[in-house]
């Protein structure tokens, strides 16, 4: 049997950190929001035991190191009946690694979702959940909703109606920020009154793009921009373009801009391809029927 479907990227349209946890992590506020720029995964049967990906992006890794792999084995420990299955996985990245997209995060999410159908396992999602919250922080917010917000270390989900479509560009500027190194320059000011992710939230359950847009806030976003400058250009080439609002998606390096309509956003794409970056026209993602195939949609 084989199974062949699509895994969304991500951006935060708003990162409040607010304070540091006793077990290392940081207690975070984020609004999550999928977005139509896609991998694309097949999943096959194999022999009981087996987990083997192939993937075409030069520098991923397919091994064990790989989140999609060690989702694969994670169910396989976890749940008696995967105990006896296998899977061949077969990767095609568009979304870029190391840009704070959620890529890989995507990536395992959807592939225990699959496995699930696959390996016919009949897991609920919140069984789904638990997994994907094992693996790390931004992982069930890819089973939960196509907007959400997360508190916690992000994996503690709120799921939200879908606003209105907004139209993107995203630029990667081919560069990995290490995210630990970014929350270690982090500064957090404890003596300011707690930051809320709220206003946002307002803003996005009324359709008021506008608004959303100008209030954009990531925490991250001064310490990548002042240690990363390449980071600060792409932002300044996006707000030139008139875009309504542009932050850094997490702990980066990927930047959007949200524009007013698609006939910006593809004319702002035009002006930015003669650059040494990777840019990317999307637009949001209201229901997981944009990319997810029926049968896994009317799965538990």
């Amino acid at each position: 049997m084989k199974l062949k479907f699509r895994t969304p990227a991500k951006i935060n349209l708003g990162l409040f950190v607010l304070g540091k946890r006793d077990d290392g992590f940081h207690e975070l506020e984020t609004l999550f929001q999928m977005v139509s720029l896609y991998d694309q995964v097949e999943l096959e049967t194999a022999a009981a035991g087996e987990v083997t990906l192939e993937c075409d992006a030069p520098g991923i890794p397919t091994d064990g190191t790989n989140l999609v792999v060690r989702a694969a084995r994670m169910l396989q420990q976890t749940v008696p009946e995967a105990a006896r299955q296998g899977c061949r996985i077969r990767l095609e990245k568009h979304i870029p690694a190391g840009a704070g997209l959620g890529g890989g995060s995507g990536n395992a999410a959807c592939v225990l979702w699959g496995l699930n159908r696959l390996w016919d396992l009949q897991l609920e999602r919140p069984a789904l959940h638990e997994i994907a919250a094992r693996l790390g922080s931004d992982i069930p917010f890819f089973l939960s909703a196509p907007q959400a917000v997360g508190r916690g270390r992000g994996e503690r989900l709120t799921p939200l109606e879908p606003s209105e479509k907004m139209h993107l560009v995203i630029i990667f500027p081919r560069l990995t920020v290490p995210t630990a190194e970014v929350y270690r320059r982090l500064t957090l000011d404890l003596t300011t009154p707690p930051k809320t992710i709220s206003i946002l939230q307002k803003f996005f359950s009324q359709s008021d793009i506008a608004g959303l847009a100008a209030h954009l806030h990531n925490d991250l976003e001064s310490v990548v921009l002042e240690g990363f400058p390449v980071v600060r250009q792409v932002r300044d080439a996006l707000s030139a373009l008139d875009a309504k609002g542009v932050l850094l998606s997490g702990s980066g390096s990927a930047v959007f801009g949200i524009f007013a309509n698609r006939d910006q956003a593809e004319r702002a794409f035009s002006r930015l391809q003669a650059t040494d970056w990777d840019v990317f026209v999307a637009e949001t993602v209201s229901r997981f029927a944009e990319f997810l195939p029926g049968e896994l949609l009317d799965y538990p």
